[in-house]
């Protein structure tokens, strides 16, 4: 009798420490949901309180670190990674959905053009002069992260007109960029010469990606044949030439057919990495446990890789403490594993800890350290907003603007959306 009270009296006092434990977790996680959605908020406030435009229905993209308005121009990438920001945090607060489609309705009507091949994206419109950029060669950064914006409003809100314009754009972006031999996409494009040969990197492997075709085979589950083609072929020339295993560094630079430029000497290297891209490349691996057009084997391989250089790159001799408190610096000489660059760069930082947050906790104290870092240090809490840069000694730089050609809410949304669906 005593044994069975024993076990009932202990069985109760598991079930309730079990229950304890539960509630202290929901509690961590309601904290951290609580601070993540003050870093939205703030950040887009940042660009709603100086940067938007009421009788224009869209923002200016050039802002200082104080709120001052550059220029009148619209850059095509901030307007769009705006777009980003503001359809996801709808779920925060619906108003920002209205300005997202108004925002979205001035790129349309302003930013995008068409010719033989399809529509594209100029690089800005100046409201004042309407002055466009008038592009003749196009970068595949710009004419990705386009997208960007049209791709977050449909994965949130769908509708078919919406997602015409869309096939639109990427029918005419995969005209232009994509390697029908060596396959994978070229980096820049010239309206009269066609594709400009030696223009390849891993940029261009990456960004169609994960700007936008990733997003939209989430959402456009019956179109996913216009982007599926795309995204297995990036992958399996990612796989095979981005990761460089004796130096520990990602390719940056190949010829055309993907080959990658050699580095001559550690003074005379190729080209510098950013351990962001190593992050980021990483990131794009782990992401592909959830793609359901890849074997088994294929995932199987590709998180192998992701895991493989997210443990290289935290031993790099990149950070200023060991356990990620003090971030990370920006540039490195990948021969020499000189840091050429001693600023920290807020989008690095993002990349890095979506890479961590899907790596199944393994580095999970790491990712902590980061991410408390992150938000103490890039977020400025008195104007704002949030800085480009920090010095070594994690001074904010401020001479850099908060808004510019590519800079709005992006980077630090899109980690967001990531660590909450973790």
């Amino acid at each position: 009798m005593k044994k069975i009270l024993f076990t009932i009296l202990a069985l109760t006092f598991l079930i309730e420490s079990c229950h304890d434990s539960k509630k202290v977790y929901q509690k961590l996680i309601e904290s951290k949901h609580k601070k993540h959605k003050k870093v939205v908020k703030d950040l887009i406030g940042f660009f709603d309180k100086y940067g938007y435009q009421k009788e224009l229905g869209t923002y200016f993209s050039e802002i200082d670190n104080t709120g001052n308005i550059v220029s009148n121009r619209v850059y095509n990438v901030a307007l769009s990674r705006l777009v980003y920001g503001l359809s996801y945090a709808s779920k925060i607060n619906p108003s920002y959905l209205e300005r997202a489609k108004k925002a979205l309705d001035f790129q349309m009507n302003t930013l995008v053009s068409e010719d033989s091949l399809g529509g594209y994206f100029n690089s800005f419109v100046d409201t004042e002069t309407n002055e466009t950029a008038g592009e003749t060669s196009m970068d595949i950064w710009q004419q990705s992260y386009g997208l960007c914006g049209m791709s977050e409003l449909y994965r949130n809100e769908p509708n078919e007109e919406l997602l015409s314009q869309i096939h639109r754009l990427h029918n005419g972006f995969t005209k232009r960029f994509h390697d029908n031999i060596y396959g994978g996409f070229y980096g820049s494009y010239n309206s009269e010469n066609g594709v400009n040969s030696g223009s390849k990197s891993l940029q261009s492997l990456m960004y169609p990606i994960t700007a936008y075709m990733e997003n939209l085979w989430l959402a456009d589950t019956e179109n996913r044949e216009k982007y599926t083609p795309f995204l297995k072929e990036n992958l399996e020339i990612i796989y095979k030439n981005a990761w460089n295993d004796n130096l520990g560094w990602v390719n940056i630079k190949f010829n055309d057919k993907w080959n990658v430029c050699k580095h001559e000497s550690a003074k005379n290297p190729c080209f510098k990495v950013a351990p962001g891209h190593n992050f980021q490349l990483a990131s794009l691996l782990l992401r592909t446990k959830n793609w359901i057009f890849l074997t088994n084997a294929e995932r199987e391989k590709y998180k192998k890789l992701g895991l493989e250089i997210l443990k290289v790159t935290l031993k790099k001799p990149i950070f200023p403490n060991p356990n990620l408190s003090q971030g990370f610096y920006s540039e490195i000489n990948p021969i020499s594993n000189e840091v050429t660059d001693k600023r920290k760069t807020w989008w690095q930082h993002s990349e890095a800890l979506i890479a961590l947050s899907l790596a199944n906790n393994q580095f999970k104290k790491e990712f902590i350290s980061l991410e408390s870092f992150y938000i103490n240090s890039f977020p400025d809490k008195i104007n704002g907003g949030e800085y480009f840069y920090l010095n070594e000694n994690n001074i904010p730089l401020t001479d850099e603007l908060k808004g510019s050609i590519g800079k709005s809410t992006y980077h630090t949304i899109e980690m967001i959306r990531f660590l909450n669906q973790k």
